[in-house]
């Protein structure tokens, strides 16, 4: 039996920022739509790309993912456009990350609970079981990208299609057959990654955003990081990581779309390393981690 947790919430109309005349025109544009011939399709929102890749593959042509979050945008400090909360309030469902340190929820999820009884929250990391246990260290324990353990995203996929198949029945037979596919697909890609790891075990890699702290304990290696607590090293610690750096023999610094990259610049230079870049938040997962997954590997060798 699935581990989920699921809750049915309202959508107060001050989140979407447009006042009740425009609720009430939310509900007016959605009739037409229930009056379309054939399957209509189900309106879901997610925070990231990500998430979209997942909703869409299992969903298939009987949903419509809208993502709040756009590529190259920051979670911790993006504000939703008027555009987005009015596809927020025409989704019947709002998939979650569910990490309690992922800033766009908390700062924003919440004003989500009370108005509107057609959107459900479904948490997709409800019931996923972290590889990495407490004392891994609080970089891995503050680390919201939970979608880049490929373990934990098979247990999320089997959330999102139980839900689905919820809101939708006479879409669970084509959902359970998408999510079979899916996954057979993400264990061939797990079956590349940990060849391409096979021998790298411990080796570390340098980012400047710690946002690949699941992946490299899903396959055993080790995630040196720039930035602290969303902050830039000062002087002292600079110089602590070109240390560590050094030592380690660091050949790439991995920078994020998004952030700064001046620290990683310097570093780099005082490294004599090359800066390249990895995107956690790449709309299509699995070719996107298998890209990842070969960049870091060429970087440890």
């Amino acid at each position: 039996m699935r581990n989920r947790r699921q809750r049915v919430v309202r959508v107060p109309a001050w989140i979407l920022g447009l006042g009740a005349v425009l609720v009430a025109g939310l509900v007016q544009h959605a009739a037409p739509r229930r009056a379309l011939a054939g399957v209509l399709p189900l309106v879901v929102t997610v925070s990231v790309p990500p998430q979209a890749y997942f909703v869409e593959r299992i969903g298939g042509e009987r949903v419509v993912v809208n993502v709040m979050v756009p590529p190259g945008a920051s979670p911790a400090t993006y504000e939703p456009s008027p555009q987005q909360l009015v596809a927020l309030g025409r989704s019947r469902l709002y998939v979650a990350v569910g990490h309690p340190d992922f800033l766009f929820e908390r700062r924003h999820l919440e004003s989500l609970q009370g108005a509107n009884p057609l959107i459900s929250i479904l948490d997709m990391s409800a019931g996923t079981e972290a590889v990495c246990q407490a004392g891994q260290g609080r970089a891995f324990d503050d680390d919201p990208h939970i979608w880049l353990d490929p373990r934990r995203m098979r247990s999320a996929a089997s959330n999102i299609e139980a839900e689905l198949a919820r809101l939708d029945p006479d879409g669970a037979p084509q959902y359970r057959q998408n999510l079979t596919d899916l996954l057979s697909d993400m264990d061939r890609l797990d079956s590349e990654i940990n060849q391409l790891m096979a021998g790298l075990e411990g080796r570390r890699f340098l980012v400047f955003h710690p946002a690949w702290s699941h992946f490299a304990c899903e396959y055993g290696l080790l995630q040196m990081a720039i930035e602290a607590e969303g902050k830039e090293p000062g002087p002292a610690q600079l110089v602590a990581t070109i240390e560590e750096a050094r030592d380690e023999g660091i050949r790439v610094v991995f920078v994020q779309k998004g952030f700064s990259d001046r620290s990683a610049k310097v570093i780099a230079a005082e490294l004599g390393a090359q800066v390249e870049s990895l995107d956690p938040l790449a709309r299509d997962w699995l070719d996107n981690l298998r890209l990842s997954a070969g960049q870091i590997a060429a970087a440890i060798r």
